[in-house]
């Protein structure tokens, strides 16, 4: 196994593998919206919540809950427990797998009921393979996380990301040139999540053949040392992260089951209602997702990362790596929050078309700080042993998040929806950040963790504003949609420029947290010094 590499250096390792996934999955959002409509969109969204649940009942605590067990056996020198956990977790994960396919294949028209249009059956069906392989998948990865090696996962989610976008243009575009009808091309494009998860399992499955190989002796005696009971240590952990993991998807399966019901019973037909679901989740919550998922890549890096010092009894090295996540987090999510907030409208266009989703995304945008802080404290208070104090958290949320639901979508529509989610994690993140200030006595930096990166992003965001004006003054929206989206693009980019400037003149960056970066880092840490813009 590679030696261990600094914990920021795999938390942006992953964070640029996400951002190369979501990257390829704007590209098929696009095209499927085109190709597709927002009716069928609709539809396929219907069957990813449904899908993203069952997945997390089967999986989503168990590759955090090996990497945590893992790291916390090679503190301890408990060599022989380790494949021991893998072997144990892989089978458990397998028969997770086949109950949860079994569960949504056969009660595809009973799901598409409940998500209130009968049609999404088909696009059920086609995911549900997927959760024969994700769940085995998973347990790799949560293995090599455990050594604080994320580069496999990192590469394999990109590799499944692409088999899977690629799985989407080809089978969406040919079933609606064949005449199939946009159900039957959702239901193609969702049997995407089948052919990604294969491609990544195999390119796992070669890591493991090229960096482990197994020798019969030395085998027989791992096993003979590993103690019992790693079954029970599993669900230990992995209980309350698969609760809480569930919580995430619960709150988009509250959107699956008000939304559109409560937008038909406001006066909308069911084509209308259907359409403005895919506007929420397939524009608004797709671009939230971005920053999230970059925040969920601090949080597995971080999580093996803190289990070791806190095994360790290396109190001034976890505060250390709380630190750097809860810095690392805002960040990245402060900037993505304000940006896409100011840049909705030409975003949107650039995309999908129209801007007619741009008011739930400017609302939306403002769910990115706080889902992708609560993501990162979770898993902070999980690593140091308080695994239940986030699922007990993000259940508050989500009653929020019901809440606002049922008293703002009939009277404000998919606005409403989207406002309700930013209450929802605005909720569980204030939580969490209590529970981490008083349970592990970790002290809130305000001015590294909020005022910096406040005012890095205000600079930023006051740069952007003044060319979106300047742009808007010169034609904007009025303009080809593919100028829209190149001046979009540079938008960001030069806001991404002025924000990193900004950062590094208010020091809130030192030498070696740019240095953690892959590849460049190195390169803009020496550049960045000769201007005297990093603090040591």
């Amino acid at each position: 196994m590679p030696p261990q590499r600094g914990f920021v250096h795999g938390a942006m390792l992953l964070a640029g593998a996400a951002m190369v996934a979501k990257l390829l999955g704007s590209v098929y959002t696009i095209v499927l919206q085109n190709v597709i409509g927002d009716s069928g969109m609709g539809l396929f969204q219907m069957a990813y919540p449904i899908y993203a649940t069952l997945l997390a009942i089967a999986t989503a605590g168990f590759p955090v809950a090996v990497s945590k067990l893992v790291s916390e056996q090679l503190a301890r020198g408990e060599d022989a427990e380790v494949r021991h956990t893998l072997r144990v977790a892989g089978w458990m994960l397998t028969g997770a797998g086949v109950v949860t396919f079994a569960i949504l294949f056969l009660g595809a028209d009973l799901w598409a009921k409940v998500a209130g249009d009968a049609r999404a059956a088909w696009a059920i069906r086609a995911i549900a393979p997927a959760l024969l392989l994700v769940p085995v998948m998973s347990a790799l990865r949560g293995y090599f996380q455990g050594f604080q090696w994320m580069y496999p996962t990192a590469v394999s989610q990109v590799v499944e990301q692409f088999v899977r976008v690629a799985t989407i243009l080809v089978m969406a575009v040919w079933l609606m040139r064949q005449g199939y009808g946009e159900a039957a091309a959702a239901a193609g494009a969702a049997f995407g999540a089948v052919t990604g998860a294969f491609a990544g399992l195999l390119l796992l499955g070669y890591y493991w053949v090229t960096r482990h190989p197994e020798t019969g002796a030395d085998h027989r005696l791992r096993r003979a040392g590993a103690r019992p009971g790693a079954a029970r240590r599993l669900l230990y952990y992995a209980l309350p992260i698969s609760l809480g993991a569930l919580v995430v998807p619960l709150m988009n399966n509250v959107d699956v089951v008000t939304v559109v019901n409560l937008l038909k019973q406001s006066g909308e037909p069911q084509a209308t209602a259907t359409a403005e679901f895919g506007l929420l989740t397939g524009r608004a919550f797709k671009l939230m997702m971005l920053p999230t998922t970059l925040a969920s890549s601090i949080g597995i890096a971080v999580m093996p990362a803190v289990s070791e010092a806190f095994t360790l009894g290396f109190r001034r090295l976890m505060e250390d790596r709380v630190d750097q996540a809860v810095r690392l987090t805002l960040l990245l999510s402060l900037p993505a929050a304000v940006g896409l907030a100011l840049l909705a409208r030409p975003v949107d266009l650039a995309l999908f078309k129209d801007t007619a989703g741009s008011d739930v995304i400017q609302v939306m945008a403002f769910a990115t700080v706080f889902a992708s802080l609560q993501t990162t404290l979770a898993a902070v208070l999980q690593g140091a042993g308080w695994v239940y104090l986030p699922v007990l958290h993000l259940l508050a949320g989500s009653a929020c998040k019901v809440a606002g639901n049922l008293a703002w979508v009939a009277g404000s529509g998919i606005r409403g929806a989207a406002l309700a989610t930013v209450l929802g994690y605005a909720v569980a993140t204030l939580l969490n950040l209590w529970a981490v200030r008083r349970y592990l006595g970790v002290r809130i930096d305000w001015l590294n963790w909020a005022v910096r990166p406040g005012l890095a992003t205000f600079v930023m965001g006051g740069f952007v504003f003044a060319m979106s004006r300047q742009w808007m003054m010169w034609g904007g929206l009025s303009q080809p949609r593919e100028w829209v989206a190149v001046a979009a693009a540079a938008m960001v980019l030069g806001g991404g420029l002025i924000y990193f400037l900004a950062l590094a003149a208010c020091g809130a960056l030192s030498r070696a947290e740019l240095e953690a970066v892959p590849k460049v880092g190195p390169r803009l840490a020496a550049w960045c010094s000769k201007l005297g813009l990093l603090r040591t």
